[in-house]
């Protein structure tokens, strides 16, 4: 329980009679305490695309940003980490998915390390297609078949690795109709939590699994479901902690000491493209999908017995292939077609929408949001970066500049300095660090 506490601060919401229930469970975990000015994983620190209070807020950004380097890349669609001054990056090297561990100061290469075979749909380029996790001294990496590499950060060396397969997950691919990241890859980034990782892997009993991160070992898996491309998220809902997941078929909320089942709520696409991650705020989980809408689900509780409703729906704000943010009590996302939207995560209604963010492919319109204090800022599909107050008024923007060519990443930001990578295509893009402030 304190290890979800001190990674996951927006979750403190939780009352005294949880931390006592829960303390038996986990004070045994030693605390990992957060480099706050990393970006060590997927979305930043605490995996909701907020920036630490510590952390420096930009109120404005450059007409033109500096390139303090850039180097070319292979193909791949993970985006980059960083932590301890490097920069972790995934990418396909002769038919390998191959992770890399490149100086943060001037990108020079310090190790890399080929951890499986790459995949090819017609979705996107081959290459891994999951952000990867740094955590005290090891670095997490997830390949698009279905396995999981432990590695040690300071020079790629393999520690153990977990192919899904061993747990009854068949990967297919681009065939037929089968859902789910068993066609295009899998996407959703492992959670890591004091001495374990938990994956949504799939397959009869392992629809999540928590892994000993010393060894690999599985330590306990749960549920037949099968994941979509959300990773799970940690939050704290009618007074339990909760791993919410977005599986094939539907939301669930997940008990985080074993996996159980404490609810659900039934939502299914074509292909079981769920992409856009799970928001908890309070008692509510912000959640949806293309073809489904955004819907805003009440989580109860009585007796032990949880129930969760729908309070409300949005089709406008429906997410397709982004992560919105929460700022407050308003949600700032990607909505349909193709405009950014505020809404208000107590009934549903949209507060204001805007249409000037620059996408390519409307079909496929993507932003990646970093909350910064008052403010947020926004990485295009396009490449472009537009800074805007979080106000549940109007839009306001502050400042809008080119970053980058085509892609869909979600940049780390760490001390002024953005790394972002491009290119979405076969012959691969750039990644790139920019500085937009001191």
């Amino acid at each position: 329980m304190i290890d979800f506490l001190v990674q996951f601060p927006h979750m403190l919401q939780t009352t005294s009679v949880l931390v006592l229930r829960f303390t038996s469970v986990f004070f045994l975990l030693p605390i990992n305490l957060c480099h706050s000015l990393d970006w060590p994983q997927w979305r930043g620190p605490t995996r909701n695309g907020i920036l630490p209070a510590n952390g420096l807020s930009l109120t404005k950004l450059p007409d033109q940003p500096k390139i303090v380097w850039k180097i070319k890349t292979t193909e791949g669609l993970s985006s980059p980490v960083v932590a301890g001054g490097t920069v972790f990056h995934f990418e396909n090297r002769s038919g390998k998915e191959t992770l890399v561990g490149l100086s943060a100061a001037d990108g020079s290469e310090k190790w890399a390390q080929d951890l499986a075979p790459v995949f090819e749909d017609g979705q996107g380029p081959r290459g891994p297609r999951c952000t990867p996790v740094v955590n005290a001294g090891q670095v997490f990496a997830q390949c698009s078949r279905g396995s999981l590499h432990c590695l040690n950060v300071e020079n790629g060396r393999v520690l153990w690795e977990v192919d899904y397969a061993d747990l009854g997950m068949k990967f297919i691919g681009e065939k037929g109709r089968v859902p789910g990241s068993r066609r295009h890859g899998f996407t959703g980034s492992p959670l890591v939590v004091g001495k374990m990782v938990y994956s949504q892997v799939g397959g009869k009993g392992s629809g999540i699994v928590c892994f000993n991160r010393d060894n690999g070992k599985t330590i306990w898996s749960a549920l037949d479901y099968q994941p979509g491309y959300s990773p799970p998220i940690p939050g704290a809902l009618a007074g339990r902690q909760q791993f919410v997941c977005f599986f094939v078929e539907g939301i669930v909320g997940v008990d985080v000491r074993n996996g159980i089942e404490l609810w659900k709520v039934p939502m299914k696409t074509d292909y079981g493209r769920h992409v856009a991650a799970p928001i908890v705020h309070g008692n509510t989980v912000v959640a949806g999908s293309h073809q489904t809408g955004l819907h805003g689900i009440t989580v109860t509780a009585s007796d032990g017995a949880f129930e969760a409703k729908v309070a409300w729906k949005s089709i406008e704000a429906q997410p397709n292939i982004t992560h919105g943010v929460l700022v407050g009590d308003h949600y700032y996302g990607i909505g349909d077609p193709a405009k950014l939207v505020c809404v208000d995560t107590a009934t549903g209604k949209t507060a204001w929408s805007d249409k000037s963010l620059f996408f390519p492919d409307s079909k496929r319109a993507m932003a990646a949001f970093i909350v910064m204090g008052g403010n947020i800022l926004s990485l295009s599909s396009g490449g472009e970066l537009c800074l805007f107050a979080a106000s549940p008024t109007e839009f306001n923007e502050l400042g809008r500049t080119q970053a980058c060519g085509i892609n869909w990443c979600l940049p780390a930001y760490v001390d002024g300095r953005l790394f972002v990578r491009d290119g979405i295509k076969k012959k691969g893009g750039n990644l790139i660090c920019l500085e937009l402030g001191k």
